[in-house]
């Protein structure tokens, strides 16, 4: 009786995924746009319906038609007018319009933190909690049951949508051919505003459903809706029906069927495992099972590539890079000379409580040079370099402290443990580019965040691991002084190898790859190796930045950064400020450690902020 008890509350969950896999699917037949900020939208939506709720006490009958006939959908007419529609106008390219939709991700999560200060609340329901009971133990609460029948009539009423209305014709118009709708006189962009708008109504729909009765905060809520980007692969992006399935069976029933299974011992023998690897194969339940479902969709399915097109990074790097002028004027070096000249005496012009924040900008400077490295010279879009960083990190943190390695040593160790990573992630990226090659990278960070650091057989648990810094020669680099200026060698080592990678044929390679594969393939570019290679390097320099960042705080803890949501933060940073050149880099790191927390894109769950350890963020 159990199992059908699971089922039951399985299918409730996963109707609520469907939701938002729905939600996913209908904004990408429509505008040709996957929105990454559908976490953020269906958070804030949510904190609106708690306001309404718990601090106006509004009544339900008003409180709820306004969350999701109103909110949800005005902030996809919005984002439609204000953002979407401009870039559409310019013609903007894919990989362009992917991080406006990060940048609006992460506004949400900043006007979520600035209204409502991040403190847990606890959710209002928007049905009560009372259950029906069948035949024996099984119980169908009020709220699951309106979860089932809100989801039946969503899908009945997208279904007459699509196949039985006039705009439903104009939407796959829209989708198959814009330019050829519009001369048809279709109305484009009120098409699109109608979609914007149900897609955001949906995830505003899925927010409220989502917060229930259940805790509500910015980082680890927005991070439930991950599980939508599952759903909505699974349905190549394109099928309404699949996406239902989807969210129903692969992720709610499975996952509620799973949470009754233990892995600590192999079935049909008597082996059981310890403790620690008995937490760390559990953990492959839940959210892991999203991530697994979305790399095997990903890997499967070939045909991905073929929806919505427009794979390539053109208007977010320049087509002038690849290779080195051939004459370079001594003035060119006159800048840099001189900012690495200042960067040298910065210590004797700062006190000791801001020297942090400049050991912080030079590590950072290091992780940010990767994603130009791998985006700006490749065009292959990554959205985990936070996570390479980290496990490079963690990597270095136990050799030196388990194995007694030198830390000098262990940093090396753990950026080729970082490009081990890099690389067994660029195999399933082999033939994926623009977004679905977003999407690879997201669910590999989000799994080795889940399966290396949540676990404390691997990262120390809460506490963390011990990051000592470095010596040679019986020279410390411990005091805050000669650690910075160790960075700053380092930082050099890593910006000259960036600087190598684009120069003379590998860099002309590399730009060759970035704007075609099938240019590149024609003339003679082993892209699979060529791949793998900027994968690899790439994710060196991130392991050796992440080593760095956690010496500064003298400890890697994987909940003061290191997450997904960092990784989004970093890769628009670094877009905005200029992903096409090294200078980029340095230029966003200088900002990004200037704030109190270098993980200021994540809630300090520890309350511990890196470039102070000792100080609450």
């Amino acid at each position: 009786m159990i199992w059908v008890q699971l089922t039951v509350v399985g299918v409730a969950i996963g109707a609520i995924y469907a939701l938002a896999g729905m939600g996913l699917v209908l904004t990408y037949k429509a505008t040709g746009i996957f929105n990454f900020a559908y976490g953020g939208i269906a958070m804030l939506v949510a904190y609106m319906y708690w306001q309404m709720r718990s601090q106006w006490h509004w009544p339900l009958v008003i409180a709820a038609p306004i969350a999701l006939l109103v909110v949800g959908p005005g902030i996809g007419v919005l984002l439609e007018r204000v953002v979407f529609r401009p870039l559409e106008r310019r013609g903007a390219s894919t990989p362009e319009k992917l991080v406006a939709t990060l940048g609006v991700f992460l506004l949400c999560l900043g006007l979520a933190f600035k209204i409502w200060t991040g403190i847990v609340r606890q959710g209002s329901r928007i049905v009560s909690g009372r259950s029906l009971q069948f035949g024996g133990n099984v119980r169908l609460g009020f709220d699951q049951l309106f979860v089932l029948v809100f989801t039946l009539v969503v899908c009945v009423l997208l279904w007459m949508l699509f196949s039985r209305t006039h705009i439903g014709t104009e939407i796959r118009a829209v989708v198959d051919r814009r330019e050829l709708a519009e001369l048809s006189a279709i109305d484009a962009n009120r098409v699109a505003r109608i979609s914007w708008a149900l897609g955001c109504g949906l995830a505003g729909a899925t927010g409220v459903l989502l917060a229930s009765g259940s805790p509500l905060d910015p980082y680890h809520f927005t991070l439930l809706v991950v599980e939508a980007f599952s759903v909505a692969v699974v349905a190549r992006l394109v099928s309404l029906p699949v996406a239902v399935a989807a969210g129903v069976l692969l992720l709610g029933v499975l996952q509620s069927l799973l949470s009754r299974v233990d892995f600590g011992h192999v079935p049909f023998t008597g082996i059981h495992f310890s403790h620690g690897w008995t937490q760390a194969l559990n953990s492959l339940k839940g959210a892991n099972i999203s991530a697994f479902i979305l790399v095997v969709a990903l890997i499967v399915d070939r045909r991905l590539d073929d929806v919505g097109g427009g794979s390539s990074t053109t208007g977010l790097v320049s087509r002038t890079m690849g290779g080195r002028a051939r004459a370079r004027s001594r003035s060119g070096w006159v800048v840099p000379a001189l900012v690495g000249a200042a960067a040298v005496l910065l210590p004797f012009f700062i006190d000791t409580i801001t020297l942090p924040y400049a050991q912080i900008t030079v590590a950072l400077a290091i992780t940010f040079t990767s994603i130009v490295c791998i985006t700006g010279f490749a065009g292959q879009i990554t959205l985990f370099q936070a996570v390479v960083a980290g496990f490079g990190a963690f990597i270095a943190a136990r050799v030196n402290i388990s194995l007694g390695v030198p830390v000098l040593v262990a940093i090396p160790i753990g950026g080729l443990a970082a490009t081990l990573l890099g690389i067994a992630t660029g195999f399933p990226a082999l033939k994926r580019r623009g977004l679905f090659l977003g999407l690879t990278t997201l669910a590999v960070g989000l799994f080795v965040h889940s399966f290396v650091f949540d676990n404390q057989i691997f990262a120390g648990g809460a506490q963390g691991i011990r990051a000592n810094r470095p010596g040679l020669f019986g020279l410390s680099f411990d005091s805050p002084r000669s650690f910075y200026w160790f960075e700053l060698v380092v930082a050099g080592l890593m910006l000259l190898l960036a600087r190598n990678l684009r120069s003379g044929r590998l860099g002309r390679v590399l730009a060759a790859m970035r704007d075609s594969d099938t240019a590149a393939r024609s003339i003679g570019v082993d892209l699979r190796a060529y791949k793998l290679f900027i994968f690899g390097a790439s994710s060196f320099i991130a392991g050796v930045g992440g080593c760095l960042l956690a010496e500064q705080a003298r400890v890697f803890n994987a909940v003061t950064g290191y997450d997904l949501f960092t990784s989004l933060f970093w890769f628009v940073v670094v877009i905005v400020a200029g992903v096409g050149s090294i200078g980029g880099s340095t230029t966003s790191s200088t900002s990004t450690g200037s704030r109190s927390c270098w993980s200021r894109s994540a809630p300090c769950s520890s309350g511990i902020c890196p470039a102070r350890p000792s100080s609450a963020c």
